[in-house]
Formats: C-alpha cells, sequence, structure tokens
C-alpha cells in the first residue's frame, strides 16, 4: 500500500481503491544493469517503478548490425509496459535497470479491471501516455541525424554515451576488469576556414562529407560516428582499449594520405580519450580531454612529428 500509494498515477485513487491492487502486486527488485523487460516479449504484466532508474531501448539496425538505442530515461512514479496491456502487441522496447531498481508489478487482468472500476486510474494513464508521447517526440529530435553528412548528431551524444557506459558496467560486472575499456576520438578538421575561404562553402561541405564516409568505412559496425558540429567529429569506440583506439586513428590517417575522398587535399587532427571503468568520467569530461588531446597531435605535427599510441590517449 505504501509504495503504490507513492505512484503519481495512483494518487487520486483511495486506500480502499488501492486495497484490491495492493493485494495482487507484486514487489520485485532489478540489480544495475539487470532486464526487466524484453522487446517482442508478450505484454502480460506493467510494472510500477516504486524506486530507481530505468534505461528504455529500442532495437535499430545499422548497416546490417543489429544493435539497441536509447529511447528514454524513467524514474520513480513511471510505467513500464502499459502500452502492451492496451493493444495486446508485444512489448515495443526493452527496459534495463539503470541502478539498483524496485518495482511493482501487476498481472496483465488485474491491472485492465483496475482501469475498468476507477476512472482516476484510466484518467491517470492518459496522462503518462500523453505525456509519453510529447517526450517520445522531443527524443526524436534528438536523436536525429545530422542534415549534412547522415551522422548521429550532436544532440544524440548524450543518450549514446549513456548507452555506452552503462553497457560497459554491465561487462565490468560480468567480466571483472578483464575488459577493454570504452574509448572516445576527437577528430578535426585542419585549416578548414581556409579550405572555405579559398575554395567556397560548397568545397567545404563535400570535406565535411569527405571525412564523415572515412570515420564511418575506418570504424567498426559497432562505433558511432556523431558529427559534434563545424568541422569536429566524436567517434565511441565499445571495448576499444587504447590498442584499439590507436588502430582506428592510424587508420583514419592511413586512409586521407593514402586514398584522399575529398575534392580538395586536407588533414585531420586526432585526439582520444578512455573512460576510467571504475569512476566513469561524465560526458563534458571525458570530451574536454579528448580535445586537449587533439590540440596537442595539432601542435606536434605542426612541428613535423606524430605522435604514438601513449600519447594520443589521454589514459584515465
Amino acid at each position: 500500500m505504501r509504495l503504490l500509494g507513492a505512484v503519481p498515477m495512483l494518487a487520486e485513487l483511495t486506500p480502499e481503491q488501492l486495497a484490491p491492487l495492493a493485494a495482487v502486486a507484486c514487489v520485485e527488485r532489478f540489480a544495475a544493469g539487470e532486464r526487466i523487460l524484453h522487446q517482442d516479449d508478450p505484454g502480460d504484466c506493467v510494472y510500477l517503478v516504486a524506486d530507481g532508474r530505468v534505461q528504455v531501448l529500442a532495437r535499430i539496425e545499422r548497416d546490417g548490425i543489429a544493435t539497441e538505442a536509447t529511447i528514454c530515461w524513467l524514474g520513480p512514479g513511471e510505467t513500464l509496459g502499459e502500452l502492451s496491456l492496451l493493444d495486446g502487441q508485444p512489448r515495443s522496447a526493452s527496459c534495463v535497470a539503470g541502478t539498483d531498481t524496485v518495482c511493482l508489478r501487476l498481472e496483465r487482468a488485474d491491472f485492465l479491471r483496475a482501469l475498468e472500476q476507477h476512472w482516476p486510474l484510466s484518467r491517470a494513464l492518459f496522462k503518462v501516455l500523453a505525456h509519453r508521447l510529447r517526450r517520445a517526440d522531443g527524443s526524436m529530435a534528438e536523436q536525429a541525424r545530422d542534415v549534412l553528412t547522415g551522422l548521429y548528431s550532436r544532440r544524440a551524444l548524450p543518450d549514446l554515451y549513456e548507452r555506452e557506459l552503462a553497457r560497459m558496467q554491465r561487462a565490468r560486472k560480468a567480466r571483472g576488469d578483464d575488459i577493454r575499456s570504452l574509448a572516445v576520438l576527437f577528430v578535426d578538421v585542419d585549416r578548414f576556414k581556409e579550405i572555405n575561404d579559398t575554395y567556397g562553402h560548397h568545397t567545404g561541405d563535400q570535406v565535411l562529407r569527405a571525412v564523415a564516409r572515412t570515420l564511418s568505412d575506418t570504424t567498426r559496425g559497432v562505433d558511432l560516428v556523431v558529427r559534434l558540429g563545424g568541422d569536429e567529429f566524436v567517434v565511441l569506440l565499445p571495448e576499444a582499449g587504447s590498442d584499439g583506439v590507436w588502430r582506428v586513428a592510424t587508420q583514419v590517417r592511413r586512409t586521407l594520405q593514402d586514398d584522399p575522398p575529398g575534392p580538395v587535399p586536407f588533414t585531420v587532427s586526432i585526439g582520444a580519450a578512455l573512460v576510467n571503468p571504475s569512476e566513469p568520467q561524465s560526458l563534458d569530461d571525458l570530451l574536454t580531454e579528448a580535445d586537449d588531446a587533439m590540440y596537442r597531435d595539432k601542435f606536434y605535427r605542426q612541428q613535423g612529428r606524430d605522435l604514438g599510441p601513449q600519447e594520443l590517449a589521454t589514459l584515465a
């Protein structure tokens, strides 16, 4: 009764109305990283989040490789799986506990019976669904691709980082410290303003598309390439470690040198940073480390010196 009463969707129900739900509700606890719902499973129950944080994931395919994209994060008072209860269709997304999470589970028949009997509960559910639709619209805008290059946009990066960070932490929990760290590459086009001033913005756009193609072609299917803005790009490299991030950076540079993809010659500066598995940095701090490393790379190459693996990567 106490947990049910703390759920906003049930706030308008009286104790007498809550009692039948309390009698059939089941308290379930999930450890961080544990999957609560699986996409495409039958919708036979609904979960009410009492405590914790839940990551909602939808399976997508990119270049023939299936992966999962973060739709949103849900917290206390929100519901999981209510759509399947209403339309009888399989789950449209998966839900993973982002932290240790406590949920109340209600079976489909019990929940639908309560909806039929109590208008305040139905009205509260409509509010939840309306809020979810509005948030989905905003999430779609944030996940929109960059129009010029077709890459992920800057606004998608926080969710992408949260997803890969959660994946790394689940792997570390399962395998201990025997994992390669999530890494990030920061790529900047050298003298890009001069390219625009000399050849025009149309040529500059072609150079940016060429960088996007090069990064996409030289990274793995699980890697995530983002246009940060202007002439700056970021690549998230799951389980790459220092060796992996160095190999990718070397391949990018070799491709640009041996088979120039752009309409005019150009070079890039590259920096890298690794996530500390035991104490993960914030996204802003990680990008600052990689950005600093990129500027060191730019400076040394101007002096005629290429950085080695230990100098390229800012090891956490």
